[in-house]
């Protein structure tokens, strides 16, 4: 985590490579190309603070920032990236796991898989903000103007 600190450019930390090193190791990064990257880097948002241009604050600002120039920090540019997705990709997985947690507790763990992926109970556990905004009023009305021969009285 402390390698990915020094990629966020509001950290007291930012851009220091031995920060960095063992997130650099991790993902197969070139020490030499990066210490390079970092210099000029340095140089660059120096530049950009003395013309009175917008200075990356966060991670995504400056992959943003550095978009342009992606070519020649190419090994900066791809730990920013591999660093912005990271807690994205790691926070969906906790939540999902979360989340079936709480559906197939003790009581319910002769449910099978099948069975809770059939009507996604997962899903709609998972995007439970999304499914509460939804209106079963308007899927009655629409399931009974569809299906006029059903033993079922809706309305």
């Amino acid at each position: 985590m402390v390698g990915i600190q020094a990629l966020t450019p509001y950290s007291s930390c930012f851009l220091d490579v031995s920060k960095t090193s063992a997130f650099i190791k991790l993902y197969g990064g070139n020490f030499e190309d990066i210490s390079h990257e970092v210099y000029q880097l340095r140089c660059l948002i120096e530049r950009t603070t003395e013309n009175n241009d917008v200075v990356p604050c966060t991670m995504l600002e400056l992959a943003k920032f550095l978009e342009p120039y992606k070519l020649a920090f190419q090994e900066m540019y791809r730990l920013v990236c591999i660093a912005l997705t990271l807690p994205v990709s790691s926070a969906s997985c906790e939540h999902s796991f979360s989340a079936m947690k709480l559906i197939k507790s003790h009581l319910r763990s002769t449910m099978c898989d099948s069975r809770l992926s059939r009507p996604n109970v997962a899903v709609l556990s998972i995007e439970s903000a999304r499914a509460e905004s939804l209106s079963l009023d308007a899927f009655v009305d629409e399931f009974d103007s569809k299906h006029q021969n059903r033993k079922l009285a809706l309305h």
